[in-house]
């Protein structure tokens, strides 16, 4: 194919002091698309912190990784010197940036008493905070589904105690960790050695807790709680005996007096390096009750279902930032005498991102929706948990493919602490883990395959077949052709359900591609009919051009529908469609 020279818009040479909400045209058509509204007030807070994204965040993204946690051997008091403790110390503006981003109130809003916002505004802030830094992220994506939990499941005097100060937006409020890994494993909750004592018989809630974990989240905030798993004295092994208990960092009104928490080690990692994760022993640490024995392990998983929500659209949002820094490198890096966007490999690399970014944002984004709807309507769950286990797995992959991509971009700049390319890549490689890595999706996903999931997987698939437009007839055909393959292969797995968990994975790769290319086709059929615009729909054709690769083809000769316009694309203009592009309706094949 020769190479074609656009007329490209003035792309700035940084990211840094963009607002991440207004230079995102996709996340903006979805808030005017989706099933759940934000009020007028919530978009502007998310226009607010897309600015905040774009600058001060990344400014402490960027320093922080020059100032991370440390630990100080300290006297426990000055007058007894010999008794020393570890005392962790996290930077000042990281801590300040997540309390920034509770003084907006999108936590706060989804519990006000006359007008409640949905959950979908702290995953959209979630998308928006890890454009710069999925270390701020993660602490929030613990936040959040604490106070639906306290919310929801907490007896009412835990709740009055403690949810209040979740939600308070005055720069002091209380950060919020998840603890369940121990030393045997990850996610082997149900082997959980934390015992929990009751305390106090005029406190039927409060217990004191005694064990080692392994993993800490919100450790070293001024302020924190976290929802600890823990076995109550002489409660049956494995999951079924567990409980969920509330652990403060302090104990007293005031918030001055340490609970029985001892740091033991600061762990060193790969990427999100802001955040301190640490080992620590709980000694009769004072915790109050959330969930009883038996229905510890439900009340976790509930938090787990939000946090993994979380984990899809912080995935998505760094999607997005990938494909801005490969502009704004592309756009801004000469070679030869050309800015090396004018090349044709470049451009089909940088529609490669962008592709993976807009799918993955359409997974993430069904995934929110789905939650604020299970929660007003508990038959909806089982779709949630579906759709929260592909898009989980799914938008992972895609983040650090999308973050390796542009790296490569840079070349050997990409390498180098000069430019964000390479702290991008460090910390998507935490996506893929947190909250359960794909096998433990795969799992979750053939749980719901055995309750009636499969059904529901491919009902979504034909309703949004059917609702295609004459103009979308390939991608009808498509999609047909993928449900009822998928239909024969789901109804052999119910015949053998031995074969689940080793077919599982393969089930998760194969659904989350299928959903993530029907929900593109169901966003590009909106965008045609409200907007008159072809975008996405040629998005949609280049995944599917995508997923039909198989062994060798022959490479194609001449520019596809979205490098032809790749011009447009970058400028989020509208494409409209040539009578090329549009199949004959009385041609098209009709759904069954």
């Amino acid at each position: 194919m020769p190479a074609i020279k656009f007329d490209f818009p003035a792309i700035p040479d940084t990211t840094l002091g963009l607002n991440f909400f207004e230079v995102d045209d996709n996340i903006q058509t979805f808030l005017r698309r989706s099933r759940i509204k934000l009020a007028d007030r919530d978009i502007e807070t998310l226009r607010g912190l897309g600015q905040f994204a774009g600058g001060r965040l990344e400014r402490q993204a960027v320093a922080s990784q020059d100032h991370q946690p440390f630990i100080k051997d300290l006297p426990k008091n000055p007058a007894h010197p010999k008794e020393r403790e570890n005392k962790l110390t996290i930077n000042a503006e990281y801590e300040a940036c997540q309390q920034e981003i509770m003084r907006s109130g999108v936590i706060a809003r989804c519990y006000d008493a006359d007008e409640p916002a949905p959950h979908l505004l702290p995953f959209l802030t979630q998308y928006l905070v890890s454009k710069s830094d999925i270390s701020t992220g993660c602490p929030f994506a613990m936040t959040h589904p604490t106070s639906v939990v306290l919310d929801k499941i907490a007896p009412a005097e835990v709740k009055a105690k403690f949810l209040p100060e979740i939600l308070k937006t005055d720069g002091t409020a209380t950060i919020c960790g998840t603890w369940a890994t121990e030393n045997h494993s990850g996610s082997d909750v149900g082997g959980t050695v934390t015992e929990a004592i009751k305390d106090d018989a005029d406190e039927p809630h409060k217990h004191r807790l005694s064990g080692h974990q392994f993993f800490t989240s919100a450790f070293g905030f001024t302020r924190f709680l976290a929802m600890k798993t823990a076995r109550p004295q002489g409660a049956a092994a494995g999951s079924k005996g567990l409980g969920l208990y509330l652990v403060p960092s302090h104990i007293d009104e005031d918030w001055s007096v340490q609970n029985n928490l001892e740091v033991t080690h600061l762990k060193r990692k790969l990427g999100t390096k802001g955040l301190p994760t640490v080992e620590i022993d709980i000694n009769g640490a004072e915790s109050y009750e959330i969930a009883p024995e038996g229905k510890g392990i439900h009340a976790m998983m509930s938090a787990l279902g939000c946090s993994r929500v979380h984990n899809a659209m912080a995935a998505a949002g760094s999607m997005h930032r990938s494909y801005l820094e490969a502009l704004s490198w592309a756009a801004n890096r000469e070679t030869f005498g050309k800015p090396i966007i004018e090349r044709p490999m470049v451009q089909k690399r940088i529609l490669d991102i962008a592709t993976e970014w807009k799918s993955g944002t359409a997974l993430a984004c069904e995934a929110a929706q789905s939650y604020d709807e299970a929660l007003r309507d508990p038959a909806k769950e089982p779709w949630m948990r579906m759709v929260t286990a592909l898009a989980k797995f799914k938008t992972a992959e895609q983040a650090v493919w999308c973050a390796q991509k542009t790296l490569e971009l840079y070349g050997g700049n990409g390498y180098t602490e000069d430019y964000p390319a390479a702290r991008l890549f460090r910390d998507a490689m935490v996506l893929p883990v947190w909250e359960g890595p794909e096998q433990i999706q795969a799992l979750e996903l053939m749980r719901m395959m055995s309750k009636g999931g499969a059904a529901l997987f491919t009902d979504k698939l034909k309703s949004v077949e059917k609702a295609l437009p004459a103009e979308m007839g390939q991608e009808r055909t498509h999609l047909k052709t993928l449900r009822k393959a998928l239909s024969s292969a789901l109804g052999d797995l119910q015949k053998d359900p031995a074969a689940m968990e080793e077919l599982a994975d393969e089930f998760l790769h194969s659904m989350s591609n299928i959903l993530a290319y029907t929900l593109l086709c169901e966003e590009a059929s909106w965008e045609l009919e409200h907007d008159n615009n072809a975008s996405k729909l040629f998005f949609a054709r280049h995944l599917q051009n995508k997923m039909m690769r198989s062994g060798f083809s022959a490479p194609n000769f001449g520019a596809t529908s979205l490098q032809a316009n790749f011009d447009k694309v970058v400028k989020s203009e509208a494409i409209h469609l040539n009578p090329p592009d549009v199949q004959n309706a009385a041609n098209a094949p009709q759904p069954d």
